[in-house]
């Protein structure tokens, strides 16, 4: 272990029991505060001496605070929570409103042991989520939660400026409320003031932030439940804005590499005509070329090969020792306006060989699809991805067949994976589309796709893991992502509705400093506790139909 290695080991290992510690300290120092506070309540003494007491509640529950306040005011956040906190506490305490100010900074320091405690015990329920995971799946969540920004949205830095332009706001509010509403109503400075710190304290925006790390964890863990594993929330959230798929056939509806069914000459013996369809597809990338070169187990005599020819997404032509050959599908020959017979025909796609013009055999490779994912575009549809594009390597005419059957509206056939990505890239520059690239394997690197969405277990490049035993769940990382939306904005919502209930409540003179920061603290506190709804359906969004993945 080199020497960096051991003082960052030793810094860690320090800064763990500096945390350790504080956690200890803190419960210990709340209690002796409120003894404190209790005895200046229950026993009477001198105004003075009661308001030293107080004092001295305040410095041991909140000097933290008080140094948090400094650090905000140096890095020029004057509108930071405690610095707000300390700022009600000094002006409560001038005002003569002294045990409601101790409460508070009591209630403040009660409030964040509570939420960090929530926040810690629902991280690690949202960690117990992801049990189905084998050992390489929950590594990579780890990782992925390892990431302090794993949890971070754009929706939550624009509620978070939202929240502060209300703090300002409120606090130019809170000034007019404190100076000019004696003038109005005639009652006194000090309880004006009072409601005007009330409101100041209720436009922090604490409970309205707390809850969004908690929700985007949650939901990066109930992916992972579901063999989803997104990179981040910030992915997750880009995933929400996706109105177009475009689905890699091979390794998502059909297998990623086909096999030969059966080979059939009249002219030519099994061998002798492997060995010329082998030699026929030695170059050709085709995904029936990888089935036949599989089948081969013999040696290649490369220099018999001449002006090798691709057919996209229907065969090969070529001169095999100066002989011509043509391996191709029966819609390319009919064309070419050339015969060839399609009897016994086994399930799959025939490619039929031709020597100088004359027909010796044909190979069968497989073209099996898999009908279990018949329902992944119209769930994906109903999740609101509105567009779903097939690209295939297979010829058109076999392609619209295969789309059909999965209920594709558009389809390209005939691509390689060069053409692929230029299809991807050039819907995605079309209009206000966002997509997403749906493949199991053929590149390395990202596509112009918005996201990229691979099903492996790995995958460098990839902004979203789909395990292959959980591809049926695709349609379910849209879902997540939206639930996940969803669950932030209600919990937005719910904490704007209870701050409005409470700022109106102050403005008539029904609370006090430590009732808003009580309530405050309950509101935050269930919009944690919320975040395990990520589980639960949405009652706007419509659900996939097999309930069982």
């Amino acid at each position: 272990m080199g020497p960096e290695r051991t003082r960052a080991k030793h810094s860690a290992e320090k800064s763990e029991r500096k945390q350790g510690s504080f956690e200890i300290a803190l419960p210990i120092r709340l209690a002796i505060s409120s003894v404190l506070v209790i005895i200046s309540a229950l026993f009477k003494m001198p105004v003075l001496f009661r308001t030293i007491l107080l004092i001295l509640a305040v410095i041991v529950s909140g000097y933290d605070v008080f140094l948090a306040a400094v650090d905000s005011i140096a890095e020029k956040r004057y509108l930071a929570t405690p610095v707000v906190v300390l700022f009600a506490a000094v002006l409560s305490f001038v005002i003569g409103f002294t045990f409601e100010g101790a409460l508070m900074v009591l209630f403040h320091q009660l409030s964040g042991l509570l939420i960090d405690y929530t926040r810690r015990r629902a991280l690690r329920s949202a960690r117990s989520l992801a049990v189905n995971l084998d050992e390489d799946g929950v590594t990579r969540l780890e990782e992925i939660l390892a990431d302090d920004r794993a949890g971070e949205m754009q929706i939550h830095q624009t509620l978070q400026d939202s929240a502060e332009f209300v703090l300002r706001f409120v606090l130019v509010f809170s000034l007019i409320y404190a100076f000019l509403f004696p003038f109005i109503t005639g009652i006194s400075f000090r309880v004006s003031i009072h409601r005007a710190l009330m409101i100041l304290l209720i436009a922090s925006p604490l409970s309205v932030a707390v809850s969004f790390p908690v929700v985007a964890v949650t939901a990066l863990c109930h992916g992972a439940q579901n063999g989803i594993l997104f990179n981040n929330a910030a992915v997750m959230e880009k995933l929400t804005g996706v109105n177009v798929a475009l689905f890699d056939k091979p390794g998502v509806f059909s297998e990623e590499t086909p096999h030969v069914i059966g080979l059939q000459s009249d002219l030519l013996d099994k061998k002798t005509f492997l060995n010329f369809l082998a030699h026929a597809v030695y170059y050709s990338d085709q995904p029936f070329a990888k089935a036949i070169a599989d089948y081969y187990n013999q040696e290649y005599r490369l220099d018999l090969i001449n002006h090798f020819n691709e057919i996209p997404g229907c065969g090969v032509s070529l001169e095999i020792g100066q002989a011509p050959v043509v391996l191709a599908t029966k819609s390319y020959y009919d064309s070419q306006g050339v015969d060839v017979p399609e009897r016994g025909m086994a399930e799959g796609i025939a490619y039929y060989m031709t020597v100088a013009g004359r027909y010796v055999g044909r190979v069968v490779i497989s073209s099996d699809i898999n009908r279990d994912a018949e329902a992944l575009v119209r769930e994906m549809n109903e999740a609101g991805v509105s567009r779903c594009i097939l690209l295939t390597e297979d010829g058109n005419e076999q392609s619209q067949v295969i789309a059909d059957a999965l209920h594709f509206s558009e389809v390209f056939g005939e691509c390689d994976m060069d053409r692929k990505l230029r299809l991807i890239r050039d819907v995605s520059q079309t209009g206000q589309n966002s997509t997403v690239f749906i493949y199991a394997n053929g590149i390395e690197g990202h596509s112009a796709a918005n996201l990229d969405m691979r099903i492996s277990r790995k995958g460098k490049y990839a902004d979203i893991l789909v395990l292959p035993e959980n591809y049926l769940n695709i349609p379910k990382a849209v879902q997540i992502s939206k639930r996940a939306k969803e669950l932030i904005t209600e919990n937005a919502v719910f904490v704007f509705i209870i701050k409005a209930l409470l700022m109106f409540l102050s403005i008539i003179g029904y609370s006090n400093l430590w009732f808003v920061v009580f309530i405050d603290t309950v509101a935050a506190l269930a919009t944690m506790l919320n975040a395990i709804r990520i589980t639960t359906p949405s009652v706007f969004q419509k659900q996939s139909g097999n309930t069982d993945r």
